[in-house]
């Protein structure tokens, strides 16, 4: 009798061990995501309705132009393609309208060139006859503030709606996105100093715009921002397997803005220098533009000089303005902040470049009201 009871007892215990979750696969969830093999689907047509995108199909966008006007769901490890047999090849995003691409570190969600082998395969079945380039498609135009960009690659992008022309890979217009921890590589954009950059928010004053973490190199012109957004120093400006491939304008581009900022701005990135395309103005009451350490600020006049930084309410409204390695310069400084200009030798720097730095409630002694600190450089008004 008591080996009966004792074997009860025994079973007993197995089934309720069995029955205990294991809390390991909880932590870390399985990966759901099907085995396949990719096939290819052709989109030429809007999304209107709730779309996903899976890894299992290879996207080809064979259209000017895309509408999105519901909820687009990229999964992990999806790739989209364009053709450019025609001009633009752009996802456009109303205002009814998501992109939520969302991959992760290893499997990133690819936008590329139809002729890109190396992601997807031979898709344009050619074998090595055509290789990618930059502005081998369109961009993607936000005009919504709904869209999330999550672990996600862009490369060749950039071609511009006519012959010659160049457009953001990314561009918001009036909107916010989120950007986060992903690669903007070979991508176009315009090489004149105030066109488009690879991500360009230049129209976009909301302060939920994020740019974090992410990658540039190979392309035209990084980024292209307005004086309302801040940037922390989490984005690279280089290739991180060969520090030497950059961009060929390798800066954070700020347009000229006739509003001036409502909330402190804070520029923090060191690697690569802020280009003011116009004069920037930090006259809201309270106002503050917040520097780190190593932080460069180039100025870009044309004609020159009239550019310039005007501020009131005394040198708090620069924080950080006489951090180690910190300077106001020239466009053409090619000394402090590298080549911004992308062109080599062919200009140097000269007193006059740009206007200075102007406190326009302050009663100094220097000319026109401006700051003759010594990190300020090749300015008329020092």
């Amino acid at each position: 009798m008591k080996k009966f009871a004792t074997l009860l007892i025994l079973l007993f215990t197995v089934l309720i061990n069995g029955c205990k979750k294991d809390e390991s696969t909880t932590e870390t969830p399985e990966d759901t995501t099907p085995a396949c093999t990719p096939t290819v689907v052709e989109v030429t047509t809007n999304i209107s309705s709730p779309t996903t995108w899976d890894p299992c199909h290879i996207y080809v966008i064979n259209a000017s132009s895309i509408d999105v006007s519901s909820t687009l769901t990229i999964q992990a490890g999806t790739i989209i393609k364009f053709k450019n047999n025609v001009f633009d090849n752009a996802i456009t995003v109303s205002a009814t309208g998501q992109i939520n691409a969302v991959g992760t570190a290893d499997k990133p969600i690819v936008f590329t060139s139809f002729k890109d082998d190396a992601n997807g395969g031979d898709t344009n079945g050619d074998g090595t006859t055509s290789t990618p380039a930059r502005g081998d498609w369109g961009g993607i135009v936000m005009n919504t503030s709904s869209c999330v960009y999550k672990y996600c690659t862009f490369l060749y992008g950039g071609e511009g709606p006519s012959p010659g022309a160049g457009q953001p890979t990314l561009e918001f217009q009036s909107f916010y996105g989120i950007i986060d921890r992903c690669t903007f590589a070979f991508c176009g954009g315009e090489a004149v100093f105030n066109g488009y950059g690879v991500v360009d928010a230049r129209s976009c004053h909301d302060t939920n715009f994020k740019l974090t973490n992410s990658i540039f190199y190979g392309c035209i012109k990084p980024v292209f921002i307005n004086p309302f957004l801040s940037i922390d120093n989490s984005n690279v400006f280089h290739n991180p397997n060969n520090a030497a491939q950059k961009n060929d304008f390798n800066g954070i581009f700020i347009t000229n803005e006739a509003n001036e900022a409502l909330s402190d701005v804070s520029w923090l990135e060191d690697e690569v220098p802020f280009v003011l395309t116009g004069s920037l103005y930090i006259t809201h009451p309270g106002t503050k533009l917040i520097l780190a350490a190593g932080v460069i600020i180039k100025v870009k006049d044309s004609p020159a000089p009239g550019n310039k930084i005007t501020y009131k309410e005394g040198m708090n409204s620069i924080q950080g303005y006489g951090l180690p390695g910190v300077y106001f310069t020239s466009y053409l400084d090619d000394a402090h902040g590298g080549d911004t200009n992308g062109d080599g030798n062919a200009s140097s720097p000269a007193f006059a470049d740009w206007y200075g730095i102007q406190d326009i409630t302050a009663s100094i002694s220097t000319n026109n009201f401006c700051y003759n600190w010594s990190n300020i450089l090749y300015a008329q008004y020092p």
